[in-house]
């Protein structure tokens, strides 16, 4: 006589890993309590007790295959000590992102993770952004938050990762009014604060996830467009006037001569001048870049005047600091997750599926291609906002094949054929 079959994962949402990566989240996003590393080191070891299988798909393999290769970089950079804390802190998201993948197995622990994390976000950050600003406090006229959240650049990138899961909810939980009515009310702070913050990077990345996401309504949720389209004429009307400017200002950037008149602080042409750098730096160190996080001491090295900038671009950074090599493990890292992403998506499309679960991957994928726009303009391989969102892209993804998987083979391990089909083993 066989043995039972196990419970499916639908079953147990509050795992002790799943707990303990929430807690982690809350202390990274609010920076409150100052007990991250603690968090993540209980959540660590709470995989040990995990009845089912440990998870460690593709997109992961090239995370860790990119932060090995910066390692080997360490032995030749003339910047060791800063290399060192940033390969440590890398090193830690690598452990996070395996924790991320493993407490978030089942629609229902992705769903209740995107409602804890946009919660969080919106009550401290967000929210401090906004009063910052009604009082004055910004930076040149730009919205900035606290802490963390002082980069005005960072913060539209962060607030981009935040939005599409804010979209996902308001336009994918039609059983749920609820949750769909949250999505939008912070979908609505998180627009407003990315168009304050100034970010001409950022409002690309607007421009590249609001067209596909409103072309998507009007053909799967047509009811929802007016509040989308509403959505949008509130966020324009309440954009600031610095930010027409800086976007006017993008007209100059189509000759060397002109490109110094971007903007009237100067920022673009010390870009430029950066990018020039940088380029001499990968032509110098083209397999083993400078060293990973060492960019800054390269910079002020190689050009003086300029002094310890950073990139203001991520991918130039990337090759940069740990070569062609590992710019490519790091791009490889991104397409994997939006080839898993892109077949969710079909795979929900072919059975006709309209639930949540199955719409997540449509606006995560969307999410990332938006982020990775904003990319060109900052530099943002080292947030670790950035791996928690690409570990809910590939779980949402997995998640929504999990209902017609578990219904095609009820008595399987839940850990069995559908890790190997997420691993690619």
């Amino acid at each position: 006589m066989p043995p039972p079959a196990p419970a499916r994962p639908q079953e147990r949402i509050w795992t002790p890993t799943f707990v303990a990566f929430l807690g982690y989240v809350l202390i990274i996003v609010t920076y409150k309590l100052g007990m991250g590393t603690a968090a993540m080191v209980l959540a660590l070891l709470t995989l040990f007790f995990e009845r089912q299988r440990l998870r460690a798909p593709r997109f992961l393999g090239f995370f860790a295959a990119w932060v090995a290769w910066a390692a080997i970089g360490y032995f030749a950079t003339p910047y060791p000590d800063d290399v060192w804390a940033t390969l440590v802190q890398q090193g830690k998201l690598v452990l996070v992102a395996l924790v991320a993948v493993n407490a978030l197995r089942t629609p229902a622990q992705v769903r209740i993770f995107i409602v804890f994390v946009l919660a969080s976000y919106l009550l401290f950050p967000v929210r401090a952004t906004l009063v910052n600003y009604m009082h004055g406090y910004t930076n040149l006229g730009r919205a900035i938050g606290p802490f963390i959240y002082e980069n005005a650049n960072d913060l539209a990138a962060i607030t981009i990762l935040m939005l599409a899961p804010a979209l996902a909810l308001f336009a994918g939980e039609p059983h749920r009014p609820l949750v769909r009515w949250f999505g939008l009310a912070c979908a609505v702070p998180f627009v407003i604060t990315i168009l304050l913050t100034q970010s001409r990077g950022a409002f690309l990345a607007l421009v590249a996830l609001g067209l596909p996401s409103g072309i998507g309504l009007a053909r799967r949720r047509p009811r929802l467009v007016p509040v989308f389209a509403a959505l949008v004429a509130l966020a324009l009307y309440l954009a600031p006037a610095g930010l027409w400017q800086r976007l006017g200002g993008l007209k100059n950037a189509t000759s060397i001569e002109t490109i110094g008149d971007m903007d009237p602080e100067g920022s673009a042409r010390m870009r430029f001048a950066l990018l020039q750098t940088a380029g001499r730096m990968v032509a110098d160190h083209p397999v083993l870049g400078v060293g990973l996080g060492a960019y800054a001491h390269a910079n002020r090295d190689y050009n003086p005047a300029l002094g310890a900038y950073d990139t203001h671009n991520t991918y130039v950074n990337i090759a940069a600091e740990t070569g062609l090599p590992g710019l490519i493990l790091f791009l490889a890292m991104m397409v994997s997750l939006l080839r898993e992403a892109i077949a969710a998506r079909r795979y929900a499309d072919r059975l006709g599926s309209s639930s949540g679960a199955a719409e997540l991957p449509r606006w995560l994928f969307l999410g990332l291609i938006a982020f990775l726009i904003a990319a060109v303009f900052g530099s943002f391989a080292k947030l670790a906002f950035v791996y928690l969102y690409l570990t809910l892209l590939w779980s949402a993804s997995r998640a929504a094949l999990a209902p017609s998987a578990a219904a095609r083979a009820p008595a399987a391990h839940p850990s069995g054929p559908l890790l190997g089909a997420a691993t690619g083993v």
